[in-house]
């Protein structure tokens, strides 16, 4: 009972102030924010950068999150790569006194700046632009649909139209931030590799660069 009553208010405390970091990114964009004052282009890469600009500053720190996930991924077979240079260039007794250093920037990277990272890249997804921009493009695109005429109306199904209204927004959301952190992670993470691979032996790095060109 008595540890129960200490961590009750200790559990109280981190869960306002992580709903204090979800709000502090929840609010980085308004999913309510006016229009533009032009309708949404028609042709597709122009219908994706009227919604994208206005929330360009977060698509920014998506990509920058994005490159520092997959540089940070891409440590990981280097320092496996190291430490088992270190164990057989070093004695069991010495080890730890010798190479510590290194081992603890190994450490620190993955421990401390890859979920840190990862936390970013969850917090920008997730909270501001999961949340703001599909709300945004399913406002702006209710504020121009409700303006048509009623013949606009009469010559489709309602529920058709506001299917439509309700998917374009998760569906653009989507495929912007899928697209972000799929090719950002395939580039970072693949020309890591290939640059690994080739400093050992150029050889190495050819079935990497062929997977490149084919995909």
């Amino acid at each position: 009972m008595d540890g129960a009553r200490v961590a009750g208010p200790v559990s109280g405390w981190d869960c306002k102030r992580a709903m204090g970091l979800f709000r502090l990114f929840e609010r980085m964009l308004e999913p309510t924010a006016r229009p533009l004052d032009v309708a949404p282009p028609k042709k597709l890469a122009a219908f994706y950068w009227h919604y994208v600009r206005q929330a360009r500053w977060l698509v920014a720190a998506l990509f920058v999150c994005g490159f520092t996930v997959a540089a940070l991924d891409s440590t990981i077979p280097a320092f496996i790569g190291r430490v088992v240079n270190l164990l057989s260039s070093h004695r069991p007794a010495t080890l730890l006194r010798e190479t510590w250093p290194q081992l603890g920037a190994m450490l620190a990277v993955l421990v401390v700046a890859r979920p840190f990272a990862i936390l970013m890249q969850n917090l920008v997804t997730n909270q501001a632009i999961a949340a703001g921009m599909t709300n945004l493009v399913r406002w702006q695109s209710h504020w121009w649909v409700v303006r048509q005429s009623w013949t606009f109306f009469q010559n489709d199904f309602a529920g058709r139209i506001a299917n439509r209204i309700m998917q374009t927004g998760p569906a653009l959301r989507e495929s912007v931030v899928a697209g972000t952190n799929a090719v950002l992670y395939i580039l970072v993470y693949g020309g890591s590799a290939m640059v690994q691979m080739a400093s050992n032996d150029v050889v190495l790095a050819v079935p990497v660069m062929a997977w490149f060109c084919a995909s």
